[in-house]
């Protein structure tokens, strides 16, 4: 081809597929047995076959095979068969789905002997083909077989340890034809059995559900004619209510194609894009029928655009639930309604001020509606008119003298303050309006902090107990390490309590309380063993000389009567 000699001339160029191609045939299948099932499974409905047969045994000839059985009208040409991307089905099953004439291929890379009837005659073909056939290096030896044969047999050389049974049985299982397989008849399935709603679109059977269990992703979600695969098709969750997950089971259409030669997704095109908006409105109908329901804002105004008008969604939030410093010991409390009163605390889950801020409201007079954000409600009227509350610092009040502290400031205390109060700032609109809330355990410390690194302060009046403060910076200090030297979580939970235990006692009580319990908890935890009621051992430590008295009376054995 030579150029226009006009610079703005066009000329046409055609698409071929080069001869050179047929040579790398192998290379679309894996001529696994799940693909080698799949598509002459789906070659042999398309023929017009009712039943398939799967069987294994020896072969005089080919040694071990896999026979596949159908009782369809058999072939009308042989060069069919081996002519990639011809088809050569009819209108009415181009019409039904996208056959690309690609399944055949599938057993590239094997030993195949095939025994076909000649459509519409009793006559039949036997044909050969050796594993290089299909890339034709080699040729496919055809031959006049013998008069009566029905249907086609396909002779596939199995592999070492290959076991049609569990395959072809999977495949069967939502086939729209009958399938045996060693002689068993394969019980046919409704992919969509148990679904919750069943609706027909364009030759698509879409099933809904309202569980959970079908979001596992290596579950099947379409079914193509007996071919299942994962699409990870749309879903829909709630806040509070159950979602929504599908499936789909393809009857008849030609719109919906999956990706060759493997047929292992589908094509993303305008199709497919119009199949998932449908399954939406779907989804969107349902809520639209159950009428309450807790959508996020933004699937809210997905509905509206597809014409679906929702009401709002329930006007329920989770109350306070304070993080914790390891994050698997988090909870949430159950949604219940909120009233125009309700605060919306937009903290940023950190434990130390979570904690705190726990506390303050355990041990305050009256209730304080708090809640938890839940920023997937913004735009909702309800949502919108609630105010928030910010925690921005401490106040500690010293002899008349207010000393304000900033979130993780870890300040000196010298004494033990008369009043603590936690401040923040309230927002309900245009103004910020200051707020606090007085409390008497205040833990001043970063995130990430270990317990030697913090400041606790408690007001005078304060009576918290040794065990309830532990609990309280467990809470809001202990993140176990996952590292492999660390140890494991029990002993980190030990090591870190046994610390905080310390710290406790030394700012409640005093410096010799804490050594006492010291030996005493090594003595309560490693010489559980030989503690008796009836026990009075004495223990004597002289610098690193230690004597123990009372052993063989604790130790000694009771005189039978």
């Amino acid at each position: 081809m030579t150029l226009p000699t006009q610079p703005h001339s066009t000329f046409d160029i055609h698409a071929k597929v080069a001869d050179a191609a047929i040579t790398k045939v192998s290379r679309l299948f894996n001529a696994s047995l799940d693909d080698i099932t799949n598509e002459l499974l789906q070659n042999a409905r398309r023929a017009g076959a009712t039943q398939v047969a799967f069987d294994q045994y020896t072969d005089p000839e080919m040694g071990d095979v896999i026979p596949i059985v159908d009782n369809g009208p058999g072939i009308t040409s042989p060069n069919t068969l081996f002519s990639l991307g011809e088809s050569g089905w009819d209108d009415d099953t181009c019409a039904s789905e996208d056959a690309a004439g690609m399944g055949f291929f599938s057993l590239a890379g094997r030993t195949v002997k095939i025994i076909a009837q000649q459509a519409g005659t009793d006559a039949s073909y036997i044909l050969d083909a050796a594993p290089d056939a299909f890339c034709g290096k080699e040729p496919i030896i055809g031959r006049r077989g013998p008069d009566g044969i029905t249907g086609v047999t396909i002779l596939i050389a199995a592999k070492t340890h290959e076991n049609i049974v569990p395959i072809a049985t999977k495949a069967a299982k939502y086939c729209s034809i009958d399938v045996s397989v060693a002689s068993t008849q394969i019980a046919r399935e409704d992919f969509l059995a148990g679904a919750l709603h069943i609706e027909t679109w364009k030759g698509i059977r879409i099933g809904v559900w309202q569980d959970t269990h079908r979001r596992v992703f290596h579950e099947p979600d379409v079914n193509f004619h007996g071919l299942t695969l994962r699409a990870q098709l749309p879903t829909l969750s709630q806040e509070y209510h159950a979602g929504f997950t599908c499936r789909i089971d393809v009857e008849s259409c030609a719109d919906l194609k999956l990706v060759l030669p493997a047929r292992k997704e589908i094509v993303q095109d305008t199709f497919y894009d119009a199949l998932k908006t449908k399954i939406s409105k779907i989804y969107f109908e349902m809520v639209q029928k159950a009428g309450a329901h807790s959508l996020s804002f933004e699937n809210h105004q997905r509905a509206r655009a597809l014409g679906i008008t929702l009401l709002e969604a329930v006007n329920h939030l989770r109350p306070f639930s304070p993080a914790h410093a390891d994050t698997d010991s988090n909870a949430w409390n159950q949604p219940e309604p909120v009233h125009a009163d309700a605060l919306i605390c937009a903290g940023g889950d950190e434990a130390v001020d979570d904690q705190n801020l726990a506390w303050a409201l355990e041990h305050a007079e009256g209730a304080i509606p708090l809640y938890d954000p839940k920023s997937v409600f913004k735009g909702y009227a309800w949502y919108d008119a609630l105010n928030t509350v910010e925690i921005i610092g401490y106040v500690r009040v010293c002899e008349g003298r207010r000393h304000v502290s900033e979130v993780g400031e870890t300040p000196d205390i010298l004494q033990r303050p008369a009043q603590l109060f936690i401040i923040g700032l309230v927002q309900g609109g245009a103004d910020a309006i200051p707020w606090q809330l007085e409390t008497d355990l205040i833990l001043f410390a970063q995130e990430g902090d270990w317990v030697d690194n913090t400041i606790l302060c408690l007001t005078a009046t304060c009576t918290i107990t040794v065990p309830d403060l532990v609990d309280f910076m467990t809470r809001a200090l202990f993140c176990p390490s996952d590292d492999n030297e660390a140890g494991s979580y029990d002993s980190q939970l030990q090591w870190f309590t046994d610390q905080a235990e310390d710290e406790a006692i030394a700012y409640l009580q005093t410096l010799d309380d804490v050594h006492r319990n010291q030996v005493e908890r090594v003595l309560r935890r490693e010489l559980y063993w030989i503690i008796k009621p009836s026990s009075a051992i004495t223990i004597g430590i002289n610098g690193t000389d230690v004597s123990i008295n009372g052993l063989a009376s604790a130790f000694k054995k009771p005189v039978a009567a």
